[in-house]
C-alpha cells in the first residue's frame, strides 16, 4: 500500500505521465556554449550553416548534419566515422567502436544510426567538442516575469490629460468648420448673360459718347506745301518787318505774294517722279516707253523709274506740247497747275450714312414646371424667372436673324442634391432653331437651386417665345 502511495504521488495530477524530453548540452574548448531542452520532438541538426537547430563554429563539422531524427515516438542517433561515443543503452554503457564490433548499430548511407529510448544517454565526442544529451521530464514552464501593478502603473495614468482635452476641442472644432464652410451656398460672380436687361441698358446710358472731331474731307498737298512755306517767308521776313511799323498788307501785296507762291509751288510739282512721265513727251522713246513698251509689264517698278531723266512738266506757256500728236478725232485741253485744284465737289455725292441696326425685342414667356421630387415648384419657377432676362438675350439675338422667328421650348434637366444641375436636354422643340435651345443649355447648365432634402429632382420647364410688336 505504502508502494503504491509513493507512486501515485509520482504521477502527475492528470494520471497521466508525460513523454521526456531531450536535454542537449554542447562543450566546445573545455567550455560550455550552449544548452538547451528540445521540448518538441523534431529532427535535431548541427553544423556551420545558421539554419541548423545548434550552430557551431568547428571544422570538424560539415555545414548541416543530421544528429537526431525523429521515427515515431523516438529518436534515432546518427554517428559519422569520425566519431566516438559512449552511449548508455539501459544498465550498460558502451563505446561506438564496441557496437560497430558487436553488430547493435547499424549503417545507413554515410551515418551510424542507432535507435535511443527515454532512458538513454551518453556522451558524442568529435575533434574539440563534446556532445552531451539526456532524456529528462519536462520542467514546468516559467511564468514570464511582471513588474508589480503600483510599478506598472496603467494606460490612463501615463495620459496627458491637459494636451488631450485642448486637442479633442481643436478636433471638434475644425469638424464644425469644415461642416460649416461645405454646406454654405457661397456667392459666385454672374454670368454676364443672366444680368437683368434693364441693368445692362442702365450701364450703357451712363457711358458718355465721344465726339469724333470732324475731318477736313479735301486735304491736299498744295495745303501742306502752302503752309511750310509760310514759314519760310515769316522766317525771311522777320528782320525786315521788325524795322517796319506794324500795318495791315495791301491787295496788290496779296497779289504779288500768292503768285510766288504759286510759282514755287509749280517748280516743285516739275521734281515729282510721277508727274514727270504723265508730261513726257511721246517721241516713241525715253523713259515712258521704257515702263510701258512692250515686254516690259514683269519688270521692278522701282528700278523701272530710277534714273528718271529728259522729262518736263506741261505749262500753258510750253512749247513742248506742240509736238504731241493726237490719237484720232479728239481734242484735248492744257492744263495748268492752278486748273489741277478742284474746283467743286462730286454731284450727287454725299457722305455715306449706314442704316441703323434693326431693334428687335422678345417676349418670353414661363409655364408651370413639371417637377418629379421633394422641391416645391414654385421655387423652381421662381428661380427660372429671376433668370429669364438671358433666355430673353438668346432669343433676341436669334430675332435679328430671323423677325418671324416664336415658339415653345421644353428644357429638361436634374438638380443634384447638392443643388447644382446636371443633364441637360431639349424636350421639345417647336421653335426649330439650333442656336437658341444650345444658348438655353448652356445657361441652365450653370444655374444653382435650393438643395432638395430627397435627393435629385427631375425638371421639365416649357418656355413660350414671341416677337414683340
Amino acid at each position: 500500500m505504502a508502494t503504491q502511495a509513493a507512486l501515485r504521488s509520482q504521477m502527475p495530477a492528470s494520471g497521466i505521465s508525460k513523454p521526456k524530453i531531450l536535454r542537449i548540452g554542447i562543450i566546445q574548448g573545455g567550455r560550455i556554449v550552449e544548452e538547451r531542452l528540445v521540448r518538441k520532438r523534431e529532427n535535431i541538426t548541427i553544423g556551420q550553416s545558421a539554419k541548423n537547430t545548434f550552430v557551431v563554429p568547428s571544422d570538424a563539422l560539415p555545414r548541416h548534419w543530421l544528429l537526431f531524427e525523429v521515427s515515431g515516438n523516438r529518436y534515432v542517433a546518427h554517428f559519422s566515422d569520425g566519431m566516438d561515443a559512449r552511449i548508455a543503452v539501459g544498465s550498460e554503457i558502451i563505446s561506438l567502436s564496441q557496437m560497430k564490433q558487436s553488430g547493435k548499430i547499424q549503417r545507413r548511407g554515410q551515418s551510424y544510426v542507432l535507435p535511443l529510448d527515454e532512458r538513454s544517454r551518453g556522451k558524442i565526442v568529435l575533434g574539440d567538442m563534446t556532445i552531451l544529451f539526456q532524456f529528462v521530464t519536462p520542467p514546468p514552464p516559467q511564468p514570464r516575469p511582471q513588474l508589480p501593478a503600483s510599478v506598472r502603473g496603467s494606460i490612463t495614468s501615463s495620459v496627458d490629460w491637459f494636451f488631450t482635452t485642448i486637442a479633442g476641442i481643436s478636433f471638434l472644432l475644425h469638424l464644425l468648420l469644415v461642416v460649416y464652410l461645405r454646406n454654405v451656398d457661397w456667392p459666385r460672380k454672374p454670368d454676364i448673360e443672366e444680368i437683368p436687361d434693364r441693368f445692362v441698358k442702365m450701364v450703357m446710358q451712363q457711358v458718355p459718347k465721344k465726339e469724333e472731331p470732324k475731318k477736313e474731307e479735301a486735304k491736299t498737298e498744295e495745303k501742306t506745301e502752302d503752309k511750310a512755306e509760310e514759314k519760310v517767308e515769316k522766317k525771311k521776313a522777320a528782320p525786315a518787318e521788325e524795322k517796319k511799323a506794324k500795318h495791315e498788307p495791301t491787295e496788290e501785296e496779296k497779289a504779288r505774294a500768292e503768285a510766288e507762291r504759286r510759282a514755287r509751288l509749280a517748280e516743285k510739282v516739275q521734281s515729282t517722279g510721277l508727274l514727270k512721265l504723265l508730261g513726257a513727251k511721246a517721241d516713241g522713246g525715253g523713259s515712258l516707253a521704257d515702263v510701258l513698251g512692250k515686254g516690259d509689264v514683269d519688270r521692278d517698278q522701282e528700278k523701272a523709274f530710277q534714273g528718271i531723266g529728259g522729262v518736263g512738266v506741261a505749262s500753258g506757256s510750253d512749247a513742248a506740247l506742240r509736238g504731241i500728236k493726237t490719237g484720232g478725232n479728239g481734242s484735248g485741253k492744257i492744263a495748268t497747275v492752278g486748273g489741277l485744284r478742284g474746283g467743286g465737289g462730286i454731284v450727287g455725292g454725299t457722305t455715306g450714312v449706314g442704316p441703323g441696326e434693326k431693334r428687335v425685342s422678345g417676349v418670353v414667356k414661363s409655364e408651370a414646371p413639371a417637377v418629379d421630387g421633394e422641391l416645391d415648384p414654385s421655387i423652381v419657377s421662381k428661380e427660372v424667372r429671376s433668370r429669364l432676362g438671358a433666355i430673353k438675350a438668346c432669343y433676341e439675338r436669334a430675332l435679328k436673324r430671323n423677325p418671324n422667328l416664336s415658339g415653345k421650348i421644353v428644357i429638361h434637366w436634374t438638380i443634384t442634391a447638392a443643388g447644382t444641375v446636371s443633364g441637360v436636354d431639349v424636350e421639345n422643340d417647336t421653335m426649330g432653331d439650333s442656336e437658341v435651345a444650345s444658348c438655353i443649355k448652356s445657361l441652365v447648365a450653370r444655374w444653382r437651386f435650393p438643395a432638395p432634402s430627397g435627393g435629385s429632382v427631375e425638371v421639365s420647364f416649357p418656355f413660350v417665345f414671341q416677337a414683340a410688336q
